[in-house]
């Protein structure tokens, strides 16, 4: 029996990242030397593929600065700094375009093309589409962060990421092995943790702020300084129409979302709801 990669599966592999860009970047000189051939066809003139392959070496400045801009991009958050960084990407390739042709010509042509000539073309034949390529290039790779990042990062680690059980020590040290998808909700008591279980509410020895890093964020959101709640056991929200939030949940607690924690929580219980709907 045959199994069916999906394109959600392919483009959530890490390995196929590796595949990608390269095609991408051998397509469009491929593209571009059958242009220049198109076009010496039509106006009946002599096509030099070596000189083609020289000048399409535009592409190929595409690799470094992309992946540059996009580490930079990752690191900031203003949209300010992404879009210094995308202007400089812009400019640097354009000026080193020029360069990178007339270095190589002067190293393995018999006619070395001058910097000035070569910028003058650059601008006529690439700068919209340079524009273009970077200005996209930092919303799609957000896109794709959103939506395939998590699988990728499974993938890499081999492992899950996030608790499935925690383990309640009472007085007479015994364990209790509890599951995160029956628990309701965790409240924050100093120097404990209240969880309130279906069956019953225990005391655990972790900060609200450790744990939080420990659960599936698919599952489990802060919606207080002192709550994280189980999303799958919300049964309806009201607003206070003060920015915060009223959750109730499927024993009959109604929990506050703070407005602190109101934007992350309605995205995350948007995601839930699309999910469970499938």
């Amino acid at each position: 029996m045959t199994t069916q990669t999906t394109p959600y599966q392919f483009f959530s592999s890490k390995t196929a990242l590796k595949y990608i860009i390269p095609a991408g970047l051998a397509f469009f000189i491929i593209a571009t030397v059958i242009q220049d051939y198109t076009q010496t066809y039509l106006q009946n003139s002599a096509f030099y593929i070596s000189e083609s392959l020289l000048f399409s070496s535009y592409w190929l400045l595409f690799l470094p600065l992309l992946v540059l801009l996009l580490k930079f991009s990752k690191e900031k958050k203003s949209t300010t700094v992404k879009l210094s960084f995308t202007l400089l990407a812009i400019l640097v390739h354009l000026i080193t375009y020029p360069a990178l042709v007339w270095a190589l010509s002067k190293a393995f042509y018999y006619h070395t093309f001058a910097y000035w000539q070569t910028f003058t073309f650059g601008l006529s034949a690439y700068f919209i589409k340079t524009i273009i390529i970077y200005g996209f290039s930092i919303p799609a790779y957000i896109l794709w962060q959103h939506k395939y990042r998590p699988a990728i990062v499974e993938e890499e680690t081999g492992k899950q990421t996030h608790i499935d059980y925690i383990y309640i020590s009472d007085n007479a040290n015994r364990k209790t092995v509890l599951e995160t998808k029956d628990i309701l909700y965790f409240s924050a008591s100093s120097p404990y943790i209240n969880v309130y279980h279906l069956s019953k509410k225990y005391l655990y020895t972790e900060t609200l702020r450790s744990l939080e890093a420990s659960l599936n964020d698919r599952q489990f959101v802060r919606i207080h300084k002192s709550h994280i709640v189980n999303l799958s056991k919300i049964i309806s929200i009201q607003s206070r129409q003060n920015g915060d939030y009223d959750v109730t949940l499927s024993d009959g607690t109604v929990l506050r979302v703070s407005r602190n924690y109101a934007k992350n929580f309605k995205l995350k219980f948007a995601e839930q709801y699309r999910l469970t709907s499938k």
